[in-house]
């Protein structure tokens, strides 16, 4: 689930619908939707890779209660091949898996 909904929010910010991902029965005013938009970037941007370029939390917490925009950073799909990962815990007679 979380490797579709990652992907699911990557795809409608790269064809600029990103206000999709807002509840439709909500039914936002522009200014609503615009600041909508600046938390959905700040949290894609929170999933850049290599880790060392996202934000740290004090850069998020000033981004959230400022006018400062994601917009000044750049913002790349991330990859993140350990969605596709299985993490097995325990012996090899009797791990578990976990997703």
């Amino acid at each position: 689930m979380l490797c579709y909904n990652w992907q699911h929010a990557w795809k409608l910010y790269e064809n600029q619908k990103v206000v999709m991902l807002v509840d439709e029965t909500m039914d936002i005013n522009p200014d609503e939707e615009k600041h909508a938009k600046k938390i959905i970037e700040i949290a894609l941007l929170c999933t850049q890779s290599p880790a060392s370029e996202r934000p740290s939390m004090s850069e998020v917490v000033l981004m959230l209660s400022s006018e400062q925009s994601s917009d000044e950073r750049h913002l790349t799909r991330p990859n993140l091949p350990y969605l596709n990962r299985r993490i097995h815990i325990g012996s090899s007679k009797n791990s578990k898996e976990i997703i």
